[in-house]
């Protein structure tokens, strides 16, 4: 049976034939307007998307099939565990948006420790400092890092400068304004929940900016929901029992170094990814936690104590007491 026989020809006049017609005609004009096909490179690039998918009008078709197809290529920086950066897609995003969420605002030292971490890696220096902006309610929430501790932690304490403002407006212009320098090794801004300033607008400005300069720049949000934005790693953190001392087995009682338990939600290949980290700080790199070390402190939890103090009683019947003249 030919085909024309199995499906009937569409008329002429119909609405589908005049939307096929016309874009047709579309695709044929932008084929011919050198124009119109640099501008749909310009907003693919804009978009993040691979320009070998459009065609140049100003091309021959010899041209084009000896030219490579061209890729936007994602720079790419390891974390220094063979294990995570395959899990990651092959590293950490080297410039661009990146979301990191927290369950709970008093883990905020986690939050801060993967940040702080992530910038060590990065190679934050005097030179090229760690830009750390964030309004006053979530520095007031989550505090601030400990400067004698951050040499202890692998950072120089001279390559972090601290940015903090009275409006969340004020901080999410400076990250604006943060996320196009070439003079900064990363730029991070915190703040608290699912502000409206953040959502997909906001951090689609982040995204392109930190793009096209270099940037790494990472979003903490603190006791916040997945939503939709334009960062394309989404990552959550949370705090991880530390493993025993390697070198001193025996003495179980001594902490190690911290453990940060993470969750890949939303990266460039859509699969869910969990994995514990240890940070390193004489090597500065993350080491991917092997189940029996981490097996080796955990505890059964403590009962619930049985003299627990009396809990609040309901309120009793209020009195009207008449004011003093």
């Amino acid at each position: 049976m030919a085909v024309s026989d199995a499906w009937p020809a569409r008329p002429a006049d119909s609405p589908s034939a005049r939307a096929w017609s016309a874009a047709n005609d579309a695709a044929a004009a932008g084929s011919r307007n050198p124009a119109l096909a640099r501008l749909r490179e310009q907003i693919a690039r804009i978009e993040g998307q691979p320009t070998a998918r459009l065609e140049r009008a100003d091309e021959t078709a010899a041209a084009k099939a000896e030219k490579p197809a061209r890729r936007s290529a994602l720079k790419l920086h390891s974390l220094g565990c063979a294990a995570v950066d395959a899990a990651l897609g092959g590293g950490f995003p080297a410039a661009g948006l990146t979301e990191i969420h927290l369950d709970e605002t008093r883990n905020g030292g986690t939050l801060a420790g993967f940040a702080l971490a992530l910038a060590i890696r990065f190679g934050a220096s005097r030179d090229k400092p760690l830009l750390w902006i964030g309004d006053s309610l979530a520095f007031c929430e989550a505090g601030l890092p400990y400067w004698p501790g951050l040499a202890g932690f692998g950072l120089d304490p001279s390559a972090l400068c601290i940015v903090r403002t009275r409006r969340l407006e004020d901080a999410a212009w400076a990250g604006e304004e943060a996320a196009a320098s070439s003079a900064l090794t990363m730029a991070i801004l915190e703040v608290r929940g699912n502000p409206a300033r953040l959502g997909l607008d906001g951090t689609r400005r982040l995204h392109f900016r930190a793009r096209e300069a270099g940037l790494p720049f990472l979003l903490l949000r603190q006791s916040a929901r997945a939503e939709a934005t334009a960062a394309p790693l989404r990552l959550r953190v949370r705090p991880s029992p530390a493993a025993f001392v390697p070198d001193l087995a025996d003495h179980q009682k001594l902490i190690g170094h911290p453990v940060f338990a993470v969750t890949v939600e939303k990266s460039r290949d859509g699969r869910p990814r969990h994995f514990s980290l240890e940070w390193n700080p004489h090597e500065r790199r993350f080491d991917q936690l092997r189940p029996e070390r981490a097996a080796a402190l955990s505890r059964p939890l403590a009962a619930t104590p049985v003299d627990r103090p009396d809990p609040a009683r309901d309120a009793g019947s209020l009195v009207a007491l008449q004011r003093a003249s």
